[in-house]
């Protein structure tokens, strides 16, 4: 580790900031990139931004992959039952339809699954406030097939939308249409607005919490889910760490950080979930023994990988577990409103 003077564009602190390189070690070029931790708010973010984001991002790059299939359609009349049964599982309605219909049909999948390794999509809606499933919903960064999107229109939600500026064009899946845009481009306001692991790959964080309170409606929510700085998986792997993810992810905040950004956009934390999951302990596992994310034993992509034992598996997941419930994990989920 080294010092030099940069000038945070977190908190605008000017001052001789520890820096770090670190590889590029999702596709293996290895190629070197500084990123400085901000003496003032935490925040470790790249010194310089890459002249050609653009080779950053290939045509493998899994976000930007168009999926073979992207839904299974339900007969319509099971569909309608699960619907009626989700407005009971999501906004506490017509619990005596429910437990009529609960003898024909189960409640969607979809429900169960868990964006995070905390939260399932139903606990997300509810913890988010949402009421019914015609309030708006906008994700960003959400690249070509919006996976999270997908889960809530099994679930009955209709006024889904994505933005994503390095997708190819604009996409439209039954009634979630996504596009090549910037989120200050996009019209109107929204009840609930996430960003999955995507604020850390945009340069101008002010103007994104400002364009996030500026789209929000007064009751709103944006739940925002990043890696989070120092952590344990930090401490032990230091610039192998997975989630460092040079030079794609330009900020990795710290929660003094994260909480500064809101508060200048009128924006307030309000709940706050640990969400490390044991990739972030075997893909930095990979990175120490120079492997790269992409490579075909890789658990990430291979599920019948070798790569690492069952036993070296489930020590990884209990790991994840132990730092998410000492708060000293690498994820983080934040809930986000605008101020009273």
């Amino acid at each position: 580790m080294t010092v030099s003077r940069y000038t945070c564009r977190i908190c605008n602190s000017d001052d001789n900031h520890p820096t770090f390189i670190a590889r590029e070690m999702m596709f293996g070029t290895r190629e070197t990139f500084e990123y400085f931790q901000c003496n003032t708010c935490g925040c470790l973010q790249i010194s310089e931004i890459p002249k050609d984001l653009a080779k950053y991002y290939p045509s493998d790059y899994a976000p930007h992959t168009q999926p073979e299939t992207y839904k299974v359609h339900t007969n319509w009349f099971i569909g309608a039952m699960q619907k009626q049964r989700c407005r009971t599982a999501l906004f506490d309605k017509h619990h005596k339809l429910n437990s009529f219909l609960k003898r024909f049909v189960d409640l969607p999948k979809a429900i169960h699954e868990k964006p995070s390794s905390i939260s399932s999509v139903g606990e997300i809606i509810r913890t988010a406030g949402i009421s019914s499933f015609g309030q708006p919903i906008l994700d960003v960064g959400c690249g070509i097939y919006p996976y999270w999107l997908s889960c809530l229109e099994k679930l009955g939600f209709t006024e889904l939308s994505g933005v994503d500026p390095l997708i190819s064009c604009d996409q439209a899946y039954d009634r979630i249409k996504v596009f090549k845009s910037e989120l200050r481009d996009i019209p109107g306001k929204f009840s609930l607005i996430t960003l999955h692991h995507s604020l850390e790959h945009i340069f101008d964080q002010n103007e994104m919490f400002t364009e996030i309170e500026k789209h929000l409606l007064p009751d709103g929510v944006c739940l925002v889910r990043i890696p989070i700085f120092p952590s344990k998986v930090w401490e032990e792997y230091g610039t192998n760490w997975v989630e460092l993810d040079a030079p794609r992810h330009f900020y990795l905040h710290s929660l003094k950080s994260i909480k500064m950004l809101a508060n200048k956009a009128g924006l307030e934390i309000f709940d706050t979930q640990y969400d490390t999951t044991a990739f972030e302990f075997y893909g930095s596992e990979m990175y120490t023994r120079d492997i790269p994310l992409t490579e075909k034993c890789s658990p990430f992509f291979n599920e019948n990988s070798s790569l690492f034992t069952e036993e070296q598996m489930n020590k990884f997941k209990a790991r994840a577990n132990e730092v998410n419930e000492s708060k000293q994990a690498g994820r983080a989920a934040f809930f986000i409103r605008k101020k009273n």
